[in-house]
């Protein structure tokens, strides 16, 4: 069954069935919890969206346990209780949740969402085994070791014409619109430090290019890994990356002025119609599948362009990250068709990925909206001003890591941030 997703350009919702209410959520592999606003939020950053209510429901149960999770930018406090939810065909009695009293800087309403639900691994939930299992853990038990997996497509909204292609999940079972069965895609081992249990989903990245230039990355700072390490994260808008990295690229992408920095946004901006050719291989040394990106994920529009404009860079700064060294938000994962399968016995979790974008396809869709570009391609790097490997290391090394893994970019207003495992707790405080 193919359950739609809503683009709402910064993220992606799922209709979530709750006590018998329908809530929009937002659909995230970047963390592990479901919790929904309640009626007893009442501050602004509720406001505006379908809430929770404890006086609707008969089958609602609550544990008294506090609920607290804070993230880089944004929080929510509430309690943890039990409810039946349903989603597509699966219906769950008793899954556990949050009913958030409190949002802070989340802007709800922005987007409609009433809550988030994650789709990570157990390992980083705030609410804790004792009180509960995820919904994923909880759907994965009724389904054999073959089916225990989730699929999506992230699509993209046309600003021309207001149409939208199409998003959407299965859990165990394939999209039979894109694949006849799983040989079509390639498979890669989930990337998790020696000993350490599973904690987001992550693949080694093996390069990065622009126009057939090989990005020079940074060393990976994840213990054990070779290569940098990417997490595929769908509650994430952009391409996230080390400072340095993102300065080199859009550096050498800046032939002619075509790009910029924006120091009150503090994104990096580029001219609309600049068309490159940007490239992710991840996987293996030996075994690795190159993604192309779409030129309009790498310019990034919400309305029409006019001549001269200027676009969002989909590759953002953020030396916070350390769940990874990347995050490969939606400007990525809009370019495959990807697969969770989680491990067995036999073998570890895998992250399946097929490519959906042809570059020479996307190219002549893109001058067609966007007009051609009249800078020349580069030709060679232009490194960042922070060159130098030691400088992240103090950077991440002295950066404050906010519990949680979601991270929604909302254009000059805020971007939600995951700094690795979370550390906020049921019943404890962040140390975030």
């Amino acid at each position: 069954m193919r359950i739609p997703l809503r683009n709402v350009d910064v993220a992606y919702l799922l209709r979530l069935d709750i006590g018998g209410h329908d809530f929009w959520v937002v659909f995230d592999t970047g963390s592990a919890d479901l919790w929904v606003a309640s009626t007893d939020c009442t501050v602004e950053d509720c406001h505006g969206v379908p809430k929770y209510s404890q006086a609707e429901s008969h089958t609602l149960s609550l544990s008294g346990e506090p609920f607290n999770l804070s993230y880089l930018s944004g929080s929510v406090v509430g309690v943890v209780g039990t409810e039946t939810i349903e989603l597509g065909w699966y219906q769950i009695a008793s899954q556990t949740f949050a009913l958030a009293d409190q949002t802070n800087g989340l802007d709800l309403a922005n987007m409609g969402n009433s809550g988030i639900l994650g789709f990570a691994f157990p390992s980083i939930a705030a609410i804790q085994p004792a009180l509960g299992t995820t919904v994923l853990e909880n759907i994965f038990d009724h389904l054999s070791d073959e089916r225990r997996f989730f699929g999506y497509t992230l699509g993209r909204n046309n600003v021309e014409t207001g149409t939208s292609s199409d998003s959407s999940i299965t859990i165990g079972e394939l999209d039979s619109s894109i694949v006849n069965n799983s040989s079509q895609l390639s498979y890669f081992p989930v990337f998790r430090t020696t000993h350490s249990p599973y904690d987001f989903w992550k693949l080694p990245i093996q390069s990065l290019t622009i126009n057939s230039l090989s990005l020079p990355l940074s060393r990976s700072l994840v213990p054990g890994a070779v290569s940098p390490i990417g997490v595929l994260d769908t509650g994430t808008t952009f391409i996230l990356g080390p400072a340095v990295d993102i300065e080199t690229f859009w550096n050498t992408v800046n032939v002619g002025n075509s790009v910029r920095y924006n120091s009150d946004s503090q994104k990096w901006e580029v001219r609309c119609d600049r068309a490159i050719d940007v490239r992710v291989r991840l996987g293996g040394e030996d075994a690795a599948l190159e993604i192309p990106l779409h030129p309009e994920d790498v310019s990034i529009t919400w309305n029409k362009v006019d001549e001269d404009a200027w676009c969002t860079g989909g590759l953002q700064a953020n030396d916070g990250v350390n769940s990874g060294d990347w995050i490969l938000g939606d400007s990525f994962l809009r370019n495959a068709y990807v697969i969770h399968q989680a491990a067995s016995s036999t073998r570890p979790a895998l992250i399946g990925l097929l490519n959906l974008t042809d570059p020479q396809t996307a190219l002549l869709d893109f001058q067609k909206m966007r007009g051609q570009d009249p800078i020349p391609l580069p030709t060679s790097f232009v490194l960042g001003q922070l060159s130098q490997p030691q400088t992240r290391d103090i950077v991440i090394a002295t950066a404050v890591c906010a519990s949680g893994g979601l991270i929604i970019g909302i254009i000059a207003t805020l971007v939600y941030r995951s700094c690795g495992r979370r550390q906020g707790t049921v019943g404890q405080n962040s140390t975030a």
